[in-house]
């Protein structure tokens, strides 16, 4: 019962994280380019409340009952890195194949607002991921594991994960979704996850400093 209320206290302060910025958007439209510094701030502030929520008095799930080292953590971490990015190569790759276009709204409007006030990288590299995860795979996954078991509470999990980047590659996000909650069922570990998303979403935003 305590988790349950720490699951939905995660999933009320999430929503009122993403929705902030763009409420104060309609709100105060006078704001202009300040609304990237507060979206930063609220990301990072967002990603400390979450992760207290999550492991403040948290009991351990049923995906975290045998958590492996940290030492393999990282590794998961960092090997799970270069599994999603060839996916993703993969899936577009296909996605070119069919005809369909391969850009990303969602991305380039988040890469092309970091490249002129760069401290929004922050909220992208950072602030983010930690809160996807913990939202996606440590709530949702680990709540849904129990009632549906690993694959159908993966593919919920999955699922949503991809609506709510609203980009039109739904079959891409689904796969990252469906890897990280593999990741995490793998290691029994959130961290896991943590590692392989913001060093993709790190990988993502390199080749911007090389131009």
């Amino acid at each position: 019962m305590a988790n349950r209320r720490q699951s939905l206290s995660i999933l009320i302060v999430y929503f009122i994280v993403y929705a902030l910025p763009s409420l104060l958007v309609t709100g105060l439209p006078h704001l202009g380019s300040q609304v990237y510094l507060i979206q930063t701030l609220d990301y990072l502030l967002g990603a400390i409340i979450l992760g207290y929520l999550a492991w403040h008095h948290a009991s351990p799930n049923a995906i975290e009952q045998q958590p492996s080292s940290w030492l393999a953590t990282l590794l998961w971490g960092l090997g799970g890195t270069v599994i999603v990015i060839l996916g993703q190569k993969l899936i577009l790759g296909l996605t070119q194949l069919l005809g369909q276009s391969t850009a990303s709204a969602n991305t380039n409007t988040l890469l092309a607002a970091g490249q002129k006030y760069p401290f929004f990288f922050l909220a992208i590299l950072v602030g983010a991921p930690i809160m996807e995860e913990i939202v996606f795979r440590k709530v949702l996954f680990g709540f849904f594991t129990p009632v549906t078991g690993s694959i159908g509470a993966a593919v919920i999990s999955s699922i949503l994960f991809s609506f709510a980047h609203a980009d039109g590659h739904l079959i891409l996000y689904a796969f990252i979704g469906l890897f990280f909650c593999w990741l995490y069922r793998h290691t029994g570990r959130i961290q896991t996850s943590m590692i392989a998303h913001i060093l993709m979403n790190c990988l993502a935003v390199l080749p911007l400093f090389w131009t």
